[in-house]
């Protein structure tokens, strides 16, 4: 847990051990049941005192290799799944410590999952600008709403930086605590394949499933597309009444068969069927907006959207069918959405007075990336040169699968170092190798070299995409997050070619 967000910052709520383990199936207390509980931590750098650690393991890290140092730092109890523990006097050995954890959560912050209505987003990708979208809509009634996605999480009041897609369950209830303590009526969450699986989102009252889309991604935790298809449908299934809605991409078959399987109310929205619930009847694509006819159960109405692009234009009809479902009238999706500025990171722009385009984007899949060019292409007349690179300690199948997408419909890229974490660049950039052609690439492995080197390379009217990190304020490399941004390697590589002036408000 983040410093932050750590719940060590101050004693909000104390609660008696055994008090708070009571509704813990299979938990064994060896212990004091009376000892009070101030702090509840997986981090044990953030305890205090009085605190329970909760010895989780990750990735990389056994929680359980740092209970003396949790002991030493002020905890009173270790909740875990071994059978014992010597650094505490009280030791609780529950079955599943990630269900666990999920749950002393809630009830140690008095269960705010179930006093917000939350609507949850998931899919391979849009789910961010989904939700910014959604939040605009929610917003233009003039009510409070909280937001957690990869970028930020925003409590109604404080903003924190994002650590991971969807928080740990600890996490996210002190988030929900905090939304409910700032009167926020909604929590906007973004929901991964990964927090469904390791029960971050547990004990949350979702009253809105929004699906965007299923492609490839996350194999390296999830082994098969059906097993990650499987971790998706959770949170469709998880919605009970009529008063719930599922929102179904009909563009994507996979989700098609969720209709027949689910017990609440649902929603369809898509961009060529107009069978849905939701569509746009026409569309107009330009470089900095999109126009477009959304045609709802409610009526219909004209949107101007100020974010370009036909995956935007997707993602706005997820946000409209979830807003809907989620009970706002169509006068004020259609406001939220035109309020909606470009989100960054997702398609943003650089603009140095350069005679040429650069955009920046989250894209780090296969189908982003061709959804991207794709999107790019109908903006420019020029060539479209893109800079990508793929994850380390993530799916490696995919390494390929990037750089074939990339052959396909980028005229000329350059490969370069993306978030390596514990695997060395190189190789890295040798699974993608296998299908690269070296008349249409060069591979960089330093990000800050890449950069410079693409914009040199930029003509006028061409097209520069820097892919893979979008708003991402760092490179993971050996455990450490080093600081580095896209949008300022890219201005400084545009200010040593002479480019200088950057845009005005007006045209931005």
């Amino acid at each position: 847990m983040s410093a932050a967000l750590s719940s060590g910052t101050r004693r909000e709520r104390i609660i008696r051990l055994g008090q708070l383990i009571s509704d813990i199936e299979g938990a064994l207390l060896s212990g004091d049941p009376e000892v009070e509980i101030a702090q509840l931590e997986y981090d044990s750098r953030a305890i205090k005192s009085d605190a329970l650690f909760i010895a989780i393991k990750g990735y990389a890290q056994d929680g359980f290799d740092f209970v003396e140092q949790a002991g030493e730092a002020g905890a009173v109890a270790v909740m875990g799944e071994r059978d014992n523990c010597d650094a505490v006097d009280n030791y609780v050995r529950v079955p599943n410590v990630r269900k666990a954890m999920a749950d002393v959560s809630a009830k140690f912050y008095g269960f705010p999952g179930y006093k917000l209505k939350a609507i949850g987003v998931t899919g391979t990708n849009g789910k961010t600008t989904t939700c910014y979208l959604l939040r605009c809509i929610l917003e233009a009634r003039n009510k409070k709403v909280g937001l957690i996605t990869s970028q930020e999480y925003y409590t109604g009041k404080e903003t924190f930086s994002a650590e991971r897609t969807t928080p740990e369950s600890l996490d996210m209830q002190r988030l929900l605590y905090l939304m409910k303590g700032n009167y926020c009526m909604n929590a906007i969450i973004e929901v991964s394949s990964h927090g469904l699986v390791l029960h971050r989102v547990d004990n949350i009252d979702f009253r809105v499933a929004v699906y965007t889309n299923l492609t490839r991604d996350h194999l390296d935790f999830h082994k098969s597309m059906e097993e990650y298809f499987q971790a998706k449908k959770q949170l469709a299934m998880r919605l009970e009444g009529p008063l719930s809605y599922a929102v179904i991409n009909l563009d994507v078959d996979e989700f098609r068969p969720l209709l027949g399987e689910i017990s609440s109310s649902y929603m369809t929205y898509s961009l060529e069927d107009d069978k849905a619930d939701v569509y746009c009847a026409s569309r107009k694509l330009e470089p900095e907006q999109t126009t477009f006819d959304l045609v709802t159960p409610m009526g219909a109405g004209i949107v101007r959207l100020r974010l370009p692009g036909k995956f935007n234009l997707q993602n706005a009809l997820a946000a409209a069918a979830g807003g809907l479902a989620g009970g706002v009238d169509l006068d004020n999706v259609i406001k939220g959405l035109e309020r909606a500025n470009p989100v960054a990171g997702r398609l943003s722009t650089v603009k140095c007075g350069q005679p040429f385009a650069v955009f920046v984007d989250f894209a780090h899949t296969p189908d982003a990336i061709i959804r991207l060019c794709e999107t790019v292409r109908e903006l420019t007349d020029g060539r479209l040169l893109l800079l990508f690179g793929c994850g380390g300690d993530r799916d490696k199948g995919k390494r390929p699968l990037m750089g074939k997408a990339a052959m396909e419909y980028a005229d000329y890229s350059v490969v370069t170092t993306d978030n390596p974490r514990s695997e060395e660049p190189e190789a890295i950039i040798e699974d993608i190798k296998l299908v690269l052609d070296s008349a249409k690439c060069e591979i960089r492995i330093d990000r800050k070299e890449a950069i410079a080197a693409i914009m040199k390379k930029a003509t006028p009217g061409d097209a520069v995409i820097l892919a893979g990190k979008g708003a991402e304020p760092y490179q993971e490399i050996k455990g450490e997050r080093i600081p580095f941004s896209d949008t300022a390697e890219a201005e400084l590589a545009l200010a040593n070619l002479g480019y200088r002036q950057k845009a005005t408000d007006e045209e931005t």
